[in-house]
């Protein structure tokens, strides 16, 4: 049996995080002045727990039969687990092609626009519309301030080993991805220009389940 698992604590800070732009779209704010782009990276995952393990069943028949000696023997179980926050992200208000901006906060507001509760009890507004408004120039809210619903995912595989000869033996595998059938979120609309979508999730970042069957020889 094996094991292996790894946790990440990280915070990772930039101006720009790569993603395609031009001067109209994609970077929201006053490009002009890259210091108000400073902000957590469009990547960033504060944390990140992954853990996996391989475990060789041991022998359950050891009798004359060959026919139950490879039925019963040589299988193996393995799995995957991951566990991570969501990712950050941007309130702002896109028109067509011309308006790209992050919107302004709300007069009077402050504090944090973040909602308390379970994601599925916050798909209709996923965090606090109220304190955004459309801006009235580049914007005064910060880059990637809010920060999507976290992600789970578990993937397991049963083996059955089948040895043919000295030197050549099959492997028949069944793969579970996303074994629960967990629903990822995606990030919620940030889009203060759509109004009828603005601060809700209407989508997933991940499929369902999914079960993939496999055959290999080895020689």
């Amino acid at each position: 049996m094996q094991f292996l698992a790894s946790y990440t604590f990280s915070k990772s800070i930039d101006e720009y995080s790569g993603e395609f732009a031009n001067e109209l779209t994609t970077l929201p704010g006053n490009q002009q002045d890259f210091r108000t782009q400073r902000g957590v990276s469009n990547f960033d995952r504060t944390h990140r727990f992954v853990t996996s393990f391989v475990y060789d069943l041991p022998r359950f028949y050891e009798g004359n039969s060959t026919v139950a000696g490879k039925v019963l023997n040589d299988w193996q179980l393995a799995g995957i687990v991951t566990l991570q926050s969501g990712l950050p992200f941007s309130v702002f208000q896109s028109i067509g092609a011309a308006i790209f901006n992050r919107a302004d906060f709300a007069t009077g507001f402050s504090g944090s626009a973040e909602l308390d509760g379970s994601v599925q009890s916050r798909l209709n507004k996923f965090f606090d519309t109220t304190a955004f408004v459309a801006p009235a120039g580049f914007g005064n809210s910060g880059r990637n301030i809010l920060r999507g619903p976290g992600q789970k995912n578990v993937d397991f595989s049963v083996v059955k080993f089948i040895p043919i000869t000295e030197s050549v033996r099959a492997e028949f595998r069944t793969e579970f991805f996303n074994i629960l059938n967990i629903t990822n979120f995606a990030n919620p609309n940030s889009n203060i220009a759509v109004p009828a979508t603005f601060g809700r999730i209407t989508s997933t970042s991940a499929g369902p389940r999914v079960i993939q069957f496999a055959l290999k020889v080895h020689f």
